[in-house]
């Protein structure tokens, strides 16, 4: 029993001291565990330039880190006061708590009090790596950084740029399912930000303002800082041809601005991405030798024109994008207003523009502007095909020239392709310029009698007695003058139907009513394309159905006659379409025509011949030779009568008491003798002076053609030469002339 209870204990025994090795070797392993993580961690730092106040780790993997400062190459850096977690290791999911991020750069300050990383992966890739760490560049560890998510209650962001200092503090921002330096998705639940600014006040001077804002939910998708990082540091490469995303779609809801005075806001602003080239040199660098110069007028042609092309670089590294925004509205206060507290609203319900590397194209939509019952409104804006190519082509060449050769430079190269602009739906009803006041002078036609009975009181207004107006008064002085006193006082025959002249000395002025501006345009259309040096040489110039009202209660008699004539309001529509036929060096004047509504129109094409490249060449001593080469080869008149005619004779009628039909024949009498005496003269014209009378008889339309017997034209001293005399040019066209 001895031996075996002895045997026993020995058992336990060894059994308790292998449990105690087990620990201890565990406790061992962990204990080097925590001391090579520690070490690692450290080197880490160590390894890219920065250093940490304390790196510490904890039995569970958790590692702490205190004021831990990160340099970058350009001598900026980024501090953290605290970091406590655990970065992702092999199977276990990682989570570090960051506190005081503080990223000063030159581009603006970054800072974030509290944020949390989950699932961090940029310390296993480090360690995994670490044979290569001191050549990692910042790209290389943007790209290798990976997280799940990434959230933060608050970040601000703070930005001096050329005198204006903006603050912006973004709430819950949060980014998703980051990976080779890319954002998988971002948000936020709002922003609030301020910016100062100098600006013009107008008196040579400037002063300081203040603009505090704030920015609703911002989401967005596909954000690239692998490739912003590239473009700020490195130079294109040999893959680097076409433009790559920067970033996706994003939409921000409910922007509002204010300065204290004007208020400004949208209600939505969305995007559907954006691309852009890699520069041919690092940003930066671009950046640093722009702002390197004080005054390019000062340099050299060759470094001026490398300047010049250093600032066109920012612009080509455009790719294609679009913005929208809807929901605009802005309110001002009205300055003109003597009344206080009066404000201009305006408000759009949406603008859209789309960048194609070189080229714009925008559009605005239900534009409305006005305070009280004044108001602009504006269905539709839209510019087409619009492009900054030749302008950035010719600013490259004139950066470069010496001052002498500035005179020969052709400066229409400067205009860009303006593609085709167009407007619709325009109504405006706004006042116009206060008419003066009338005084009774004014009103009686300057008669200085009303003013010469308000000025002598010994003049009596009371009625004159029969006998002051017998005829013995032109035979007796003193009563001549007393009758024409008496007459003075009495309204004049064609104005007694004025109610302002019965009572002169009673009424001094008539208030004045400032008359409004009223109209409305259906459409406007100018199209300039196919530039050459910078000149058109396609243009159409056309506007539709601009109704502008005739006042009821004006003075003026040709608005007194086009309301006589029946018209309350005057519908204009208009075209002018010009082309340049390079082959043929032919000028195509397809249209210009004018027509009213209820009225008639008027058109008129043709063809001219001669019309040389010089013409768009730039230079205005080429462009004035060439005029002389220019012929004339055909050209065709149109009149259409859409009722100008039967009101006019409808008007004449009624004022001089006679019927219609014998005004409309007189009318067609005169016309057919004046147009005959005229064609007796000239008989190649008789055919027309025919269509012309069968035209005024029976209103339609008349048609006129003329074309130079000679293919080449009418030169243009010939045309000069016929300027007095017409009629010299007869023997070298034919004429056609229809009635219909």
């Amino acid at each position: 029993m001895a031996e075996t209870e002895t045997g026993a204990g020995k058992g336990r025994r060894k059994a308790l001291w292998a449990a105690v090795a087990v620990i201890a070797i565990a406790a061992a392993g962990v204990t080097g565990g925590k001391f090579m993580l520690e070490r690692s961690v450290d080197k880490f730092i160590a390894a890219r330039g920065g250093k940490a106040g304390s790196v510490e780790a904890d039995f569970l993997g958790r590692l702490h880190l205190r004021d831990v400062t990160l340099p970058f190459a350009n001598g900026t850096k980024v501090q953290v006061a605290a970091i406590d977690g655990r970065p992702k290791i092999f199977f276990l999911s990682g989570k570090l708590d960051v506190k005081g991020l503080e990223l000063d750069i030159a581009a603006g300050k970054f800072s974030v009090p509290h944020a949390v990383i989950e699932e961090p992966d940029f310390f296993a890739g480090a360690l995994s790596k670490a044979g290569d760490q001191g050549e990692l560049t910042t790209l290389k560890r943007i790209e290798r950084f990976a997280a799940k998510r990434i959230s933060a209650p608050e970040a601000t962001i703070s930005q001096d740029v050329a005198g204006t200092e903006q603050k912006t503090v973004y709430k819950d921002l949060a980014l998703e399912d980051i990976a080779g330096g890319r954002v998988a998705r971002y948000s936020a639940s709002g922003a609030s930000f301020a910016f100062a600014m100098d600006v013009p006040d107008g008196e040579g001077a400037t002063k300081r303002e203040q603009m505090n804002g704030s920015i609703g939910a911002v989401t967005g998708e596909n954000f690239d800082a692998a490739y912003l990082t590239r473009i700020y540091t490195e130079k294109a490469g040999p893959d680097d041809k076409e433009p790559k995303p920067l970033y996706g779609p994003i939409t921000v809801k409910n922007l509002a601005f204010s300065d204290g005075k004007a208020t400004f806001g949208y209600d939505e602003v969305r995007s559907k991405g954006f691309t852009a080239r890699m520069p041919a040199e690092p940003l930066l660098e671009t950046l640093e030798k722009l702002q390197g110069v004080t005054d390019p007028e000062a340099l050299p042609p060759a470094e001026r024109q490398a300047f010049f092309k250093r600032v066109l670089s920012i612009v080509d590294m455009i790719g294609n994008g679009d913005i929208e925004l809807s929901g605009i509205k802005m309110e001002v206060p009205d300055k003109s207003s003597e009344e206080e507290g009066k404000t201009i609203k305006l408000a759009v319900d949406k603008v859209a523009m789309q960048l194609d590397g070189r080229s714009f194209d925008g559009s605005l939509h239900g534009l409305s502007a006005g305070e009280g019952a004044d108001y602009v409104k504006l269905a539709e804006a839209s510019i087409k095909g619009f492009s900054w190519a030749p302008t950035m082509e010719a600013l490259t060449k004139l950066a470069g020239l010496k001052e002498e050769e500035f005179e020969t430079f052709p400066f229409t190269t400067l205009m860009p392709e303006f593609g085709t602009i167009r407007i619709a739906g325009l109504d405006v009803d706004m006042p116009g310029a206060e008419p003066s006041s009338l005084t009774d002078s004014e009103i009686i036609d300057g008669d200085p009698s009303a003013t010469e009975n308000e000025a002598d009181p010994s003049v009596s207004t009371e009625p004159v007695p029969d006998e002051a107006t017998d005829g013995d008064a032109s035979s007796d002085g003193d009563a001549a003058t007393d009758g024409d006193a008496a007459s003075e006082t009495e309204v004049p025959a064609d104005a007694q139907d004025a109610p302002m002249v019965e009572a002169p000395a009673e009424q001094d002025a008539v208030p004045s009513v400032p008359e409004r501006v009223r109209f409305t345009l259906d459409s406007y259309e100018v199209a300039l394309t196919k530039p050459r040096n910078g000149i058109p040489t396609d243009v159409r110039v056309t506007y539709r159905d601009l109704s502008v009202q005739v006042p009821a209660d004006t003075q003026d008699e040709g608005f007194a006659t086009l309301r006589k004539l029946g018209f309350d309001k005057l519908v204009f529509s208009s075209n002018v379409e010009l082309a340049w036929d390079e082959p043929n060096e032919n000028l195509v004047i397809k249209d210009i025509s004018v027509n009213g509504k209820d009225m008639g129109s008027f058109s008129f094409s043709g063809l001219m011949g001669g019309a040389s490249k010089d013409f768009f060449s730039g230079d205005m001593t080429a462009a004035q030779v060439a005029l002389f080469g220019l012929t004339a080869r055909e050209a065709t008149l149109k009149l259409e009568d859409k009722g100008i005619l039967a009101k006019g004779i409808k008007l004449y009628a009624e004022d001089n008491h006679m019927t219609e039909d014998s005004v409309r024949g007189l009318l067609v009498l005169m016309t057919s003798a004046g147009v005959q005496h005229f064609a007796a003269t000239q008989p190649k014209l008789q055919d027309a002076a025919t269509a012309f009378t069968q035209f005024i008889s029976k209103p339609g339309a008349f048609t006129l053609k003329v074309k130079a017997k000679d293919e080449a034209g009418i030169g243009a001293l010939e045309l000069m030469g016929a300027a007095e005399n017409p009629a010299l040019l007869l023997d070298k066209v034919d004429l056609e002339a229809t009635a219909q």
